[in-house]
């Protein structure tokens, strides 16, 4: 693989295509505007979409279930990733899987050479790299370029290293003034940035000030996402990208039956919208620091670029936000969901709260697939009262990778261990 723009426009092709595929419910009308991301399988060559989600949504912490059967967060980035999960359980299940071979010895699943996955979304992803200088509308799409004097200072690599709280004051890259040269913008041009809607937490020291033009935002903070009225416990999407370039896209039940974290190759961005890699970088890699965790986990850097390809649904200032999502991944039976408020569309409310209106990918669902997978191979036996959390703790190492880097963001939404003690029998 290289990072030219064939390659950028050749995972762009793939994933609409794929999408146009799909039936039109759930898909935004002409009014209406809604986000694409899908993971792309390379194998040999060829290229497949094997995980799509679209949406914006995010319930409120009101609205969060201690039954695990609701989708907190529906942004189509997060619907992705867990459509992808339950893509690789059900190649676990299988005994012909041509993604994985299972050892019978070790009891793991080691991926099948020359497997590579990528990450397609059509619009920058909210949070922190979000936050850019604005371009005049006829440069939308055009990457402003990576500069290389912004480093991080000595004391702050090495406290990030060794899993140290880092102050956000101490990350010259998060206080620094963005200039327009930097950008290649004229002078004569009024700066101001690109905004996110997600917010500081509350409990982070350092908040945005507000203030016009590129002083509004404070960059690199980790940020919850907006919802209607209640707020919500659903950190941004740039925060749970980088989560996922450091520890893997494959959560802590999947890296119990793994040999290795399942990484991601590249990030491709559609056509004609504003995106930054410099921002983009920052967000993912540059305000952790140089994080060190411990083995199989690691930093996994990926090439970042944008194709020329631009979305039929793309946001623009004449369209609202479509309020459903489709879920979508390649498995052989129900496939194809389409959800609101995080449960399936088109269930009454009487039924709301029973398992017709769960969707496949929600924390009770892959906790199912988890155990499907356990059962049929003779591995992790635990007693059947044992919680969703319980068998969450049982991943270690895992654990052990995400305090070491949650420290490095040093802030992170603190969720009610109540809402994971569900079990499904």
């Amino acid at each position: 693989m290289n990072s030219d723009k064939n390659f950028y426009n050749t995972v762009a092709q793939v994933c609409f295509k794929h999408f146009k595929t799909l039936p039109k419910t759930g898909k935004p009308n002409n009014t209406e505007w809604t986000i694409l991301s899908c993971i792309v399988l390379e194998n040999g060559g060829s290229f497949e979409v094997v995980a799509l989600g679209t949406g914006t949504k995010c319930i409120g912490k009101d609205k969060m279930l201690e039954t695990g059967d609701i989708l907190n967060d529906s942004h189509a980035e997060v619907i992705c990733r867990r459509a992808f999960i339950r893509y690789i359980f059900h190649q676990m299940k299988k005994d012909d899987s041509p993604l994985l071979i299972f050892d019978t010895q070790s009891k793991k699943f080691t991926l099948k050479p020359n497997t590579k996955f990528h990450f397609f979304t059509t619009h920058v992803p909210c949070g922190d790299a979000a936050i850019f200088p604005r371009q005049d509308a006829e440069d939308f799409g055009d990457l402003i370029p990576q500069k290389d004097n912004e480093t991080l200072s000595e004391s702050t690599k090495s406290g990030a290293a060794s899993g140290t709280l880092v102050e956000s004051s101490e990350i010259p890259l998060k206080r620094r003034k963005i200039n327009a040269n930097d950008y290649g913008l004229s002078d004569s041009r009024k700066l101001d940035i690109h905004r996110t809607g997600a917010k500081c937490l509350a409990t982070d020291k350092k908040q945005d000030s507000k203030l016009p033009g590129p002083a509004y935002h404070t960059l690199g903070c980790v940020r919850t996402k907006p919802g209607r009225g209640v707020p919500t416990l659903s950190v941004s999407c740039s925060d749970k990208l980088s989560k996922w370039c450091h520890l893997g896209v494959q959560g802590a039940f999947l890296s119990l039956l793994l040999e290795a974290p399942l990484y991601l190759s590249s990030f491709t961005i559609a056509g004609k919208t504003p995106f930054c890699i410099e921002a983009l970088q920052r967000a993912l890699f540059g305000r952790l620091g140089e994080v060190t965790v411990e083995l199989p986990y690691a930093r996994h850097t990926l090439f970042i670029g944008q194709s020329d390809m631009e979305f039929e649904f793309s946001k623009r200032d004449d369209r609202k936000p479509c309020s459903s999502c489709i879920i979508w991944c390649r498995v052989p039976s129900q496939s194809l969901e389409v959800a609101v408020d995080g449960k399936r569309q088109g269930v009454v409310k009487k039924k709301q709260n029973t398992s017709v209106a769960r969707l496949k990918i929600c924390k009770l669902e892959l906790f199912k697939l988890f155990k499907e997978v356990c059962d049929a191979r003779n591995i992790i036996q635990e007693k059947d009262d044992a919680s969703y959390d319980d068998f969450k703790q049982l991943s270690t190492g895992y654990q052990r990778a995400w305090d070491c880097l949650r420290k490095c963001f040093r802030t992170w939404t603190v969720k009610d261990k109540g809402l994971l003690k569900f079990n499904f029998r």
